[in-house]
């Protein structure tokens, strides 16, 4: 199934979910585990992600209509390259940095992608927000 990510990957994707995980740093203990499916009150948060046959993509927000005219608008975030090694998902933006998710899960219709790092904590989680934590980020995406 790996071998065919290279191709299910290209489109449009939308993210529908978010699963955040804060851990504490030195015992790996697990401190918050919350799900957020951007519908509802969190529709405004989904974004989508659109990779291209040549490996080019980008990261931009969600249309939506402006109230004055008749058209729908987005905001591209980032515009990047990305490379798929095994199950690893590699981005490198345009304007500088790269990240690397693991790939979770892909196939014609979901995909679901993961990231891992060092952060503070949302104020209002009840957690230290001096404190770094491992944070670790489950995003699923369906296929538009």
């Amino acid at each position: 199934m790996k071998a065919q990510y290279q191709k299910l990957i290209i489109g449009t994707w939308k993210s529908t979910s978010q699963n955040t995980r804060i851990y504490d740093l030195n015992t790996d203990e697990l401190l918050k585990d919350t799900t957020i499916n951007f519908t509802g009150h969190y529709a405004n948060r989904a974004w989508l992600e659109i990779y291209n046959k040549d490996g080019s993509g980008y990261v931009t927000s969600l249309p939506t209509n402006n109230q004055n005219e008749l058209r729908q608008e987005s905001d591209t975030t980032a515009f990047l390259t990305y490379a798929i090694l095994g199950s690893n998902l590699t981005l490198k933006q345009t304007n500088g940095g790269s990240a690397t998710e693991p790939i979770l899960a892909l196939d014609n219709t979901d995909m679901d992608l993961q990231s891992t790092s060092t952060g503070n904590a949302p104020a209002n989680w009840g957690l230290d927000t001096k404190t770094l934590f491992k944070i670790t980020l489950s995003t699923h995406y369906t296929k538009q």
